[in-house]
C-alpha cells in the first residue's frame, strides 16, 4: 500500500511539473525570445537632399521637426531658395545627415531621396490573457507592447511612442512545446 501511495504521489508530481498549458509568463518568455531574433522595429522617412516646405500647417510642423533635428546636431540644413508667387510661399532647403545621425539610420540613399530612420522598438510590457483552444492546438494571446530605445527621429513616427500597442497573437502547440515565431 505504501508503494502504491508513493508511486501515485510521484506520478502526480511529474504530471503537474510537465504541464503543457500556456501560461502568461511562458507566453511572455516565448515572445521575448522571438523579439530578440526579429525585433519589432519602427521607422520613419526623412527627405535627404532638396526638401521643399510650403506655407501650410502640415509643412510648418514638418519644418519645425527638421529644425529640432538641426538643433540636436543630427542634420545640416541650408536654405537654397525662397519662392513667393502671389499669396503662395515655399522654402527649399538642402538637407544632409551628420555622422551622429547615421547610427539611427536603417536605410540611406546613395543620392538625394528618402532615408529611413529608426524611431523605436516594441518590447513586451505584459501578457494580458491567454485563451487556449485544445482541439486545434492553438492559443490566442493578448499582449501589451511598449516602445523602447526611442531615437530622436521618433518625432517623425506616425504613432506616439508613449502609446501602448495591444495585439492578439496566435501561438501553436507542437511536439516541442508552444511556438510563435519559430519554424515548426
Amino acid at each position: 500500500m505504501k508503494n502504491y501511495i508513493a508511486l501515485l504521489a510521484l506520478a502526480i508530481t511529474i504530471s503537474s511539473c510537465g504541464s503543457d498549458n500556456l501560461s502568461n509568463s511562458k507566453a511572455k518568455d516565448i515572445l521575448k525570445e522571438c523579439l530578440e531574433k526579429s525585433p519589432e522595429q519602427r521607422t520613419a522617412r526623412i527627405t535627404i537632399g532638396k526638401a521643399t516646405f510650403r506655407d501650410r500647417d502640415y509643412d510648418k510642423e514638418l519644418l519645425q521637426k527638421y529644425k529640432t533635428l538641426l538643433d540636436e546636431g543630427l542634420i545640416e540644413m541650408t536654405m537654397i531658395n525662397e519662392v513667393k508667387t502671389g499669396y503662395r510661399k515655399r522654402k527649399e532647403f538642402e538637407v544632409k545627415l551628420t555622422e551622429k545621425a547615421l547610427e539611427h539610420m536603417e536605410n540611406v540613399p546613395e543620392n538625394d531621396g528618402t532615408a529611413e530612420a529608426k524611431t523605436y522598438k516594441y518590447v513586451v510590457d505584459e501578457v494580458l490573457e491567454v485563451h487556449e483552444t485544445p482541439s486545434t492546438n492553438t492559443a490566442v494571446v493578448k499582449v501589451n507592447f511598449k516602445a523602447s530605445e526611442i531615437t530622436p527621429f521618433a518625432i517623425f513616427a506616425k504613432k506616439e511612442p508613449s502609446e501602448f500597442w495591444l495585439q492578439k497573437l496566435k501561438f501553436t502547440k507542437t511536439s516541442n512545446g508552444w511556438k510563435y515565431c519559430d519554424n515548426f
